[in-house]
């Protein structure tokens, strides 16, 4: 488990936001593709820092300190408009994609930190979606993606 150091100046946060009405879109490897890309664009523009994000079916948790200039609101709004527009003309569709707002939780120190990424990576095990954490493809668990996403 990796070790976090949470500073003064930046927020970290524990985010969840669904799909449009339980639509099960991001099972989708396609669809999954477009978020996890969107998610990784918006650390390379360090906008945050993701330590770490999980892809069900039908929602998305993360975790990630912003940037200093960063809402929590700007960044989610990014990453739902972009994923939504990217989702609609990959399977040709129009409409919502992900349903209104979202529920974050501020992060208070390192050990609430920790029990959020085990939470994170432990969920597609729990939902009975993989074996083990490293076999779901849509985590940053499994190094498919990324080996260091710090």
């Amino acid at each position: 488990m990796p070790h976090i150091h949470l500073k003064a100046e930046s927020c970290c946060y524990f985010v969840t936001t669904n799909s449009e009405a339980g639509n099960p879109v991001f099972a989708d490897p396609q669809v999954a593709d477009i978020v996890i890309r969107a998610l990784y664009h918006l650390r390379s523009k360090e906008r945050m820092k993701l330590h770490a994000f999980v892809l069900m079916p039908d929602h998305l948790h993360f975790v990630a300190s912003l940037a200093v200039d960063e809402t929590l609101a700007s960044l989610t709004h990014s990453l739902k408009s972009y994923t939504a527009k990217g989702i609609n003309e990959s399977l040709g569709t129009k409409g919502r994609v992900w349903q209104h707002g979202y529920y974050s939780h501020g992060i208070r120190n390192e050990k609430d930190a920790l029990e959020k990424i085990r939470y994170i990576i432990n969920n597609p095990v729990r939902a009975g979606l993989s074996e083990s954490i490293e076999d779901y493809s849509f985590s940053s668990a499994n190094d498919a993606f990324e080996t260091d996403p710090w």
